[in-house]
């Protein structure tokens, strides 16, 4: 994924690394640190900017997951912000299927909870503040982002059928291009709403009581209740050795344990090669991927994800319908350090917008499955299995890496190759982003990237496995953002442009 003008943020900072999934963010949180404030404060403006900018993967009707770091305790915590079904959605409202898009695919959003929730733990700098470049940016406007344009161009019939879906992203009869100015007014209102109310802003009033409305008069199933019972909560990260390293990962109901029992099974092969440390990676993932996925419902942090054989399906993923997410990470030059990841499912969520708040709604409650013996199934108030998957490496117990990718359940393959091609095989930071991936349908075909060992496709194909390589769709290979800290304090950071990204250290 290289090339001769591909830009590149310095790999030699001196106090704070940032890389997110747009430029707009990155300043904002840098602002932020700038001003003096903590890596939430500055979580929380970039998130906000995220919203704005690339509203087909992130939204304030979305859910978020963050891990964070405290180098002076050598804490790490979890926050999970994902959504809750609402007391509506039941298995019997549905016939054989949930609602792939649509009012009825909604899960209760927790984005601006957690928000909350990690400002009242970490934050530093006035609430308000943290809010205002992205008020600005709704009410002001901003050039309609080429990574969003690309996205509404290959928004299927389901999506743009959707109450709201035109009136926010085309003019009359066309779609809005790249670069074009780009205002949004009422999610501007609500955005200011938030910052002069805190949460309550969203979850009570006139915000709360308009979404309400739109899923009234649309069919959908949220009611007030569902907003006020939502909650964002701390919980105790998850660990795994890796040879000389550990990484932590979100508990369940995150996906991330997918990515630690991969790297379980792969830490006595640090002295192979490359191409059979790739082989491996590959075997073993096709091997596990199956039988834990349904597993990751949403018990307490002790659930025993470790030392399940293979088996089991997961369920089927249309190749032209992606997930999408957005990230955000953040680390000074003392090891402290954040990893968020934000998101309404796949692209544009459910396609609902509601005209008097400009918020789109996800459509993560098509995740939960209907049937009863699954752990997955649906049930009022229940958070479904999750697919994002932030995460950090320590060496030593010192924290040597952050990142996040979206990607859908393929971020964990995506997690596993970068720990691997930064922590083992010793790449900087750009290298082990550029580097060509291999990622896994939930059939269990194993896609690669151009320029891939031809070597590892060889011996896949020769096992019987069914490999498909060259121009695949980029949902699978993901988008990396990372920071790496090596000794002395210096920063590397690094974003991976599969996707609209920005890093810079300074």
């Amino acid at each position: 994924m290289s090339g001769p003008l591909r830009p590149r943020a310095s790999r030699y900072g001196q106090r704070f690394g940032v890389a997110t999934g747009h430029h707009l963010a990155t300043r904002a949180a840098a602002t932020q640190l700038e001003r003096g404030g903590s890596l939430v404060d500055a979580m929380i403006s970039a998130s906000a900017v995220l919203t704005v900018v690339l509203p087909h993967a992130t939204s304030l009707g979305g859910c978020g997951m963050m891990l964070i770091h405290d180098a002076a305790s050598g804490r790490t915590q979890a926050l999970n912000g994902s959504g809750i079904a609402p007391a509506q959605a039941t298995p019997a409202r549905y016939d054989g299927a949930i609602d792939a898009r649509g009012p009825r695919s909604w899960i209760t959003p927790g984005l601006v909870r957690l928000w909350a929730q990690a400002y009242r733990r970490h934050g530093r700098l006035p609430w308000s503040a943290l809010l205002q470049p992205a008020i600005d940016l709704a009410a002001d406007g901003v050039p309609f982002s080429s990574e969003l344009a690309r996205n509404l161009h290959l928004a299927s019939p389901q999506v743009r059928q959707q109450p709201g879906f035109d009136a926010a992203f085309r003019i009359g009869r066309a779609d809005r291009e790249a670069g074009v100015p780009w205002r949004q007014a009422a999610l501007g209102a609500t955005l200011d709403r938030i910052a002069a109310q805190g949460e309550a802003g969203f979850y009570q009033g006139p915000v709360a009581e308009a979404l309400c409305r739109f899923a009234s008069e649309t069919g959908g199933l949220l009611l007030a209740d569902d907003l006020q019972r939502i909650t964002a909560d701390w919980r105790e990260p998850i660990h795994q050795g890796y040879g000389r390293f550990s990484a932590s990962v979100m508990p369940p109901n995150s996906v991330g344990p997918l990515m630690l029992a991969q790297l379980q099974r792969l830490r006595d092969g640090f002295d192979q090669g490359r191409d059979p440390r790739l082989l491996a990676q590959i075997l073993q993932a096709r091997a596990i991927l199956p039988a834990l996925h349904d597993r990751i419902a949403e018990p307490d942090a002790s659930w025993p994800w470790q030392g399940f054989g293979a088996g089991g399906e997961l369920p089927p993923q249309r190749p032209d319908d992606p997930g999408d997410t957005a990230g955000i990470v953040l680390v000074d030059r003392e090891g402290n350090g954040l990893a968020m990841l934000q998101s309404v499912f796949q692209p544009f969520g459910s396609g609902c917008v509601d005209p008097a708040t400009g918020v789109l709604m996800n459509n993560r409650l098509s995740e939960f499955s209907l049937d009863p013996a699954r752990h997955n199934c649906l049930a009022p108030g229940k958070r479904p299995v999750h697919t994002l998957n932030p995460y950090l490496v320590c060496h030593r117990g010192r924290p040597v890496l952050f990142a996040v990718s979206p990607g859908g359940v393929s971020q964990t393959t995506t997690g596993v190759q970068c720990i691997s091609n930064a922590m083992i095989d010793g790449m900087r930071l750009p290298e082990a982003i550029d580097a060509p991936r291999w990622s896994i349908a939930r059939d269990g075909q194993i896609m690669c990237e151009p320029g891939f060992s031809p070597i590892v496709v060889e011996r896949l194909r020769a096992a019987g496995i069914d490999v498909v390589t060259g121009t695949l769709h980029p949902f699978y290979f993901g988008s990396i953002k990372a920071v790496r800290l090596h000794p002395q304090g210096v920063l590397e950071a690094a974003a991976d442009l599969r996707r609209e990204a920005n890093a810079v250290a300074w």
